[in-house]
């Protein structure tokens, strides 16, 4: 696990995008994985980094999403369309569909791990909740036992989509954005032994290659 103290979008999304890119210049067939909310702005940077470049084996995916009608407006996918990302030439695919939620989440489960089996090489960039969640894995959801590649539940706010653990493990790389002091306690932890089920990011440490770009200060 790499640490790096900084506050700055771009540092983080150029690290991003030049793992993409070098693994795109050895011909891999790469799969990037994007989370909502505090990422976003990430993701439409690095969407303006590698525009001009053939990207024609660059597969990107939500890694969880808020049901709800297409194009709802606390849809994550809608709200990165809102903020300007665009990538003409890559495989976009959006895991609303239209259908009822368990439907959908079948759909997306099916998807992603065809995407999974076919890439050469997986990233994510995962945000990471002041609760420890990560992905749509909130502590103690329904999400933290399942043993598909993913799963929905309810909560009080959202009905969510989410990757799971099984789909984590698979990734080749993983990159947080993590930036204010009330997830500083959170990023603390991350650095011991946290049961999943309290601290789903615990998850991230699994991933081979696991880079931290926050502005935490030991």
């Amino acid at each position: 696990m790499n640490m790096v103290t900084t506050n700055k979008i771009e540092e983080a999304a150029d690290f991003i995008s030049a793992s993409i890119l070098n693994q795109l210049k050895l011909n891999k067939k790469v799969l990037f994985l994007i989370s909502g909310g505090s990422c976003i702005p990430v993701t439409v940077r690095i969407a303006e980094i590698i525009q001009d470049y053939p990207y024609k084996d660059l597969t990107i995916m939500l890694m969880d999403e808020r049901y709800g009608d297409v194009g709802h407006p606390d849809s994550n996918w809608y709200q990165l369309m809102q903020k300007g990302f665009d990538l003409p030439n890559a495989k976009l695919i959006t895991t609303l569909t239209g259908d009822d939620r368990i439907v959908t989440t079948k759909k997306f489960s099916e998807r992603l791990g065809e995407e999974l089996e076919e890439a050469e090489y997986k990233i994510g960039l995962f945000g990471i909740g002041r609760d420890g969640h990560t992905a749509g894995i909130l502590p103690g959801s329904e999400a933290v036992d399942s043993q598909e590649l993913a799963d929905t539940y309810i909560t009080p706010t959202y009905s969510r989509i989410t990757m799971t653990f099984k789909a984590i493990e698979q990734l080749d790389e993983a990159v947080v954005f993590a930036q204010g002091e009330e997830k500083w306690e959170v990023l603390e932890n991350l650095q011991k032994d946290i049961p999943l089920d309290v601290q789903p990011s615990q998850i991230l440490k699994k991933v081979p290659s696991l880079t931290i770009f926050t502005d935490y200060k030991k």
